[in-house]
C-alpha cells in the first residue's frame, strides 16, 4: 500500500500528537518523549522545504 505525502503528514503530525499525551499522562518519560519526536519532527521540516522549494523551481 502507498500512502501520497499528505497522508504521511497527517500520520507523522498524530503520532506527535499520541506521543505529547502519553509524555502528559506521564506515561513515558521526558528523555523518550525528545527521542520519539526527534524524527518526527524532521520529517515534516523537510516536507515543508521541500514544499517551499518545489513551490520556486
Amino acid at each position: 500500500m502507498r500512502y501520497n505525502e499528505n497522508d504521511l503528514e497527517e500520520i507523522t503530525r498524530m503520532f506527535i500528537k499520541l506521543a505529547d499525551k502519553l509524555l502528559a499522562d506521564k506515561r513515558i518519560d521526558k528523555n523518550t518523549y525528545i527521542e520519539i519526536t526527534k524524527r518526527k519532527k524532521g520529517f515534516l521540516k523537510f516536507v515543508e522545504k521541500d514544499r517551499i522549494y518545489n513551490r520556486y523551481f
